[in-house]
């Protein structure tokens, strides 16, 4: 029952903003906009993995 009504109040909520802007804007402009987000997302996400690939290096380095 309280999944339900989880369920049911994330499904009620408005449409974000951010996707009204993207309907408004021309089929190019989006596409460049999501080229920009993937790529960096793809930055942030390679950051990401090398730093923890860093820390347990490090930390094994450590523990040894």
């Amino acid at each position: 029952m309280f999944y339900i009504q989880l369920k049911d109040r994330r499904w009620n909520k408005p449409e974000s903003p951010v996707n009204k802007a993207a309907f408004t804007c021309k089929p190019l402009e989006v596409e460049a906009i999501n080229e920009k987000s993937s790529k960096f997302a793809l930055i942030k996400t390679t950051e990401y993995i090398r730093n923890i690939q860093q820390a347990c290096y490090l930390e094994f380095r450590l523990f040894c």
